[in-house]
């Protein structure tokens, strides 16, 4: 499929830019919905969110440039002009600066974690098929019969993309009722974010596309840390409920 949607001007519009602009939009509907079921200030969550917008692009930009420094160490310019988002760097950044500027303003961390719990499915399920329009992000070679053949992969490969993007899809309606009414300050986000880390690990053991850590690539790391600290938290907060 030509990643390319269309041309203005002269100016090429990519498939991958429209998906994830229709992400953030569907996103910041949701969250805006479930910030009036839960009573928030919608004017302070609307300029939240649009802060958070910028820092889950810069974070998701920096976390391709940590997975793959060497390479962007030997070549310095193209950390702005290659292409490529990686979700573990925007969510960590959009949770560091999230926790500054929800105190800044007096908005409750957790519960807006909560509120906005399903936009972090559907992002997944936009980029991952825009990753799979652009023919990036695959897996390795098989011989099923599902296997697709990229431009660069030499032959047929697991369409990773969308194992994740089903995967996601599937997660969603869950998502949606965790939000609906959490138990508790956390408990959709946990969960959430508990299922896309678990999903992360499995599916990058055929997607191991950059250098090796151990069994593990670094990405893979990142999710066995959200497990365990996702773990915690929900543990944590299920003793505190009860």
């Amino acid at each position: 499929m030509d990643p390319i949607a269309f041309s203005i001007g002269g100016i090429n519009i990519h498939w991958y830019g429209i998906l994830v602009a229709a992400a953030f939009l569907i996103g910041y509907l949701l969250t805006l919905r479930n910030t009036r079921r839960y009573g928030l200030d919608e004017d302070a969550v609307q300029d939240l969110l649009f802060k958070l917008c910028i820092a889950v692009i810069v974070g998701a930009r920096l976390g391709v440039i940590v997975v793959n420094l060497d390479y962007y160490l030997n070549n310095p310019l193209e950390m702005f002009t290659r292409a490529g988002l990686g979700s573990h760097g925007a969510i960590i950044t959009a949770m560091i600066l999230g926790y500054y500027w929800t105190k800044k303003a007096n908005l409750p961390y957790w519960t807006l974690a909560d509120a906005i719990a399903p936009g972090i499915t559907v992002g997944h399920i936009f980029v991952r098929l825009g990753n799979f329009i652009n023919g990036e992000l695959y897996g390795s070679p098989t011989n099923l019969p599902w296997g697709i053949e990229f431009p660069y992969s030499g032959g047929p490969v697991h369409p990773a993309q969308l194992y994740e993007m089903f995967t996601s899809i599937i997660l969603l309606p869950f998502a949606l009722r965790w939000a609906k009414s959490p138990k508790y300050p956390g408990y959709a986000f946990f969960r959430v974010m508990l299922a896309h880390s678990i999903v992360r690990l499995l599916i990058d053991f055929i997607r191991q596309h950059s250098p090796l850590i151990g069994p593990f690539v670094l990405t893979q790391l990142l999710a066995i840390g959200f497990i365990l600290l996702t773990l915690f938290l929900i543990i944590r907060s299920e003793k505190q409920h009860k």
